[in-house]
């Protein structure tokens, strides 16, 4: 039976995480169920956890036993030792250098062909082989749509994530993306180098990563509070992943030098791993009294709850070429909030602040010259400079994901027959659409 003989465009999510926090799998589910597909999204459960299933707006979200659990078991140590064999051989070996991508072809091939989709939609690129294996007959396969979240042949390295491993998923995405029907990812410059690097079926599609406009959603918890900083004292907020590539070190050897500045920092998890490196480098500075680290909330509350805060501030380092094309997520919820945006000169996002005017630009990894940026852009506050409100207005309406939603399923109408019969939205959204609780 197809779609248009009596059931709706079945399609499957795949991705590397739990997704509960991955708020572009929630929105990217949740829209083609507005446009009146069925679908399912499967994630990775927790090491050793067992099948979970949970509903989020008229979506279904299930986690598949991938990994075993840590410890004395024969599980865990025939995994481990495919982890050690295949750091002996080449990168480009990816089916062996990168034993993960066994875990997913055993655990996510059988649960979609069970699933029997119409479209597989791949979230990065770790699924992307374990998705075009499971139908080894290109005439049996469902239509593929993978969506690139990152510049996987030049991604940061940092920590477990080395040089070996980066080239490893690149050979794997060179390999695997040219029998793919349609490819999606988060920025101009990623697409340009995907169109450029390989030999696809049709022309990249950007999706930005955009947060929903909400006319009148508030937060849940007020960000002032959280961190304990009165109004008129300033307040610079960074939000998104901590790593050492983000650069939140540069930011707090920054504050000596703006004495009244406090920072805030919003990061998944909460209490994250790297709060006591980050409070002991304040400390030795003498300001730990003004970096505050507080608890995140849900993913569509995070512009209301950001927009307290005085400045944004993003001093990530273009160590990598994925870093220096994208437009995070961050970038559209600053704007979202309403907040000028101190960054650093990462190629891609200080191009974007740089031409709409939205704050100030300063040398990676030069706390002298964050303190400069901060200064500027917070005196410039004081003397009512800054974007217009109809400029943030257009801004807000153009990086929306209600505008981006509308991109993602026009790319899949040009599937054609069934998925030709989606619609594109017309309801106003709700925030319970996007709760995803496991």
């Amino acid at each position: 039976m197809t779609p248009g003989e009596g059931r709706p465009l079945r399609v499957a999510m795949v991705v590397n995480n739990g997704m509960a926090n991955d708020s572009r799998v929630i929105k990217s589910a949740v829209s083609l169920v507005r446009a009146g597909a069925d679908v399912t999204a499967f994630g990775v459960a927790s090491a050793g956890a067992a099948r979970t299933e949970a509903w989020c707006g008229g979506a279904r979200f299930v986690r598949l036993p991938v990994f075993p659990k840590r410890g004395l078991t024969p599980a865990y140590a025939a995994y481990a030792v495919r982890r050690r064999r295949g750091r002996l051989g080449p990168a480009d070996r990816w089916r062996t250098a990168l034993a993960a991508t066994t875990a997913y072809a055993r655990a996510f091939g059988p649960a979609l062909r069970e699933h029997a989709p119409d479209v597989v939609h791949i979230h990065d690129v770790h699924i992307l082989a374990a998705v075009l294996e499971a139908w080894p007959d290109p005439a049996d396969r469902p239509f593929l749509v993978y969506d690139a979240h990152e510049y996987v042949a030049d991604l940061a390295v940092s920590g477990a994530r080395t040089r070996r491993v980066v080239d490893g998923w690149a050979a794997l995405e060179a390999e695997m993306i040219p029998s793919v029907d349609r490819v999606i990812t988060v920025a101009e410059g990623i697409a340009r180098r995907l169109d450029a690097e390989h030999v696809l079926s049709h022309p990249v599609t950007v999706v930005h990563n955009a947060p929903l406009a909400w006319d009148d959603l508030v937060a849940s918890r007020n960000l002032r509070d959280e961190a304990g900083v009165e109004p008129g004292t300033p307040l610079a907020v960074y939000s998104g992943a901590v790593s050492a590539a983000r650069g939140l070190d540069t930011v707090v050897d920054a504050l000596p030098q703006v004495p009244d500045v406090h920072l805030a920092v919003v990061a998944v998890p909460h209490p994250h791993p790297m709060a006591p490196e980050l409070e002991r480098r304040a400390a030795g500075l003498g300001v730990a009294d003004r970096l505050h680290l507080v608890p995140p909330v849900p993913s569509q509350e995070v512009p209301a709850y950001l927009s307290t805060a005085d400045v944004a501030v993003s001093p990530i380092h273009g160590d990598s070429a994925s870093y220096d094309m994208a437009l995070p997520n961050k970038l559209f919820e600053f704007i979202h909030a309403g907040l000028p945006i101190v960054t650093s000169d990462i190629a891609a996002m200080a191009a974007f602040v740089r031409e709409h005017r939205l704050g100030a630009v300063f040398r990676q990894r030069d706390a002298a010259d964050c303190a400069r940026a901060l200064t500027a852009v917070l005196e410039g506050i004081e003397r009512g400079e800054g974007p217009s409100a109809e400029v943030m207005d257009q801004l807000r309406d153009e990086y929306s994901w209600q505008t981006q939603e509308q991109h993602l399923v026009e790319l899949y109408r040009s599937l054609g027959s069934p998925a030709s019969e989606l619609r594109q939205p017309t309801h106003a959204w709700s925030s319970d659409e996007l709760r995803l609780d496991f």
